[in-house]
């Protein structure tokens, strides 16, 4: 109550922060029609992947007679890891990425954007 530019927190803000809101809001905006349109052209899952891969165990028996739980463990990891980059996969870790850059230009423009803004 005591003045208008209380009433507008738009009017604070520097040339630097609306930069970097806007950056995360395109950010945000392409990354998420980016995942929908790969979730759209995703293919089906192959079953041949899920049949010969670590999970049969045969192979993971093998694989810790050479080297160990510590490789059965690593494998599982890098076959988890290669598969956030596949298929409908890779629709949800864009989404998950963008958010995360986006998220950053917004924490960057509330928190380390100080310049005053010219009046």
């Amino acid at each position: 109550m005591s003045g208008g530019n209380d009433l507008n927190p738009a009017a604070k803000r520097s040339p630097l922060q609306k930069r970097l809101y806007l950056a995360g809001a395109i950010v945000l905006l392409a990354s998420l029609v980016a995942a929908v349109i790969i979730y759209a052209m995703a293919p089906a899952p192959d079953s041949a992947v899920s049949q010969y891969g670590i999970a049969d165990p045969r192979y993971q028996i093998e694989l810790q007679r050479i080297g160990g739980t510590a490789e059965v463990l690593m494998a599982q990891l890098h076959q988890w890891f290669d598969g956030l980059w596949q298929g409908t996969a890779l629709a949800y870790t864009v989404a998950v990425l963008g958010a995360l850059l986006a998220g950053a230009c917004f924490f960057v423009g509330y928190f380390f954007a100080d310049e005053e803004p010219d009046t």
